[in-house]
């Protein structure tokens, strides 16, 4: 009993594996999984490897001993009872079951044995692909050199047996120095006002300096000085309010001198 619901769950996760791979949303997902087990997992001398071995050996067996069962009961030319006939039906039900997990274990096993070929075919082509543009790149190199090589082949043979090509290359050469020569001297006149235009941006530079010195320095006395108003009006304030202190002093002391002038009178 315990194998026979071995084999009914192992056909059910054979089915489902087969819908997933039938489906056409998962082929990336697919593909990454049978390169992960088939590097990390399933190896050719593996022990996973081993125990498919064996479960497909144990699922064939299976299938064997329930096909033999099943014509065992089928065979007998009797009437058969209740209970043989509840075992020849127990009997056919296994060897459906323990026939359709044999069956879709096969296919599993030649699919994958398929998308693993199939992938490591990819990876060859893709190499293949990769040196053979690179061969056809050399190739066209090669070729532009050789056609290169012809055109001055060419040009040379013309010139060996033509004295007036020769000369017309040595004028060539000659002006090309000449050019050259010019252009050395543009090259070394530019220099110079680079030379002159940087020394002139180094004084600009300076005096720029200079100048943000000088700002910095004036600022700091403007500061100086506003602080230097600022102290004298809080001085003169201060002065202003001991000013009317005084007046208010010399106020009292009239009107006390004032208010005590008869008295003064009397004690004289």
């Amino acid at each position: 009993m315990i194998l026979n619901e071995l084999m009914f769950w192992l056909m059910c996760i054979e089915g489902v594996v087969c819908i997933f791979l039938c489906l056409p949303f998962f082929k990336h997902m697919t593909q990454a999984t049978v390169v992960f087990v088939s590097t990390n997992l399933i190896t050719p001398n593996s022990t996973a490897s081993m125990a498919g071995n064996v479960i497909l050996a144990v699922v064939g067996l299976l299938f064997l001993s329930n096909v033999q069962t099943s014509m065992k009961y089928r065979s007998t030319d009797e009437v058969l009872s209740d209970g043989l006939r509840i075992r020849l039906l127990v009997a056919q039900r296994d060897m459906y079951i323990s026939g359709f997990c044999l069956f879709l274990f096969a296919l599993l096993r030649m699919v994958y044995s398929g998308m693993v070929t199939n992938i490591t075919l990819e990876k060859k082509f893709h190499a293949m692909e990769k040196q053979a543009k690179s061969a056809s790149e050399g190739y066209s190199k090669l070729i532009d050199e050789h056609d290169t090589l012809q055109k001055q082949v060419k040009k040379l043979a013309g010139i060996e047996g033509d004295d007036k090509g020769l000369d017309a290359i040595l004028a060539e050469n000659a002006s090309l120095e000449k050019e050259l020569a010019d252009v050395k001297k543009a090259l070394a006149a530019a220099e110079t006002q680079v030379a002159a235009v940087k020394k002139q941006a180094d004084g600009q530079s300076a005096a720029y300096m200079k100048l943000l010195d000088d700002t910095a320095a004036k600022d700091a006395k403007v500061d100086e000085l506003k602080t230097a108003l600022e102290t004298i009006t809080d001085l003169k304030s201060k002065l202003a309010e001991l000013a009317k202190e005084r007046d208010s002093l010399k106020t009292q002391i009239q009107d006390y001198d004032f208010m005590f002038a008869d008295a003064k009178k009397k004690a004289l």
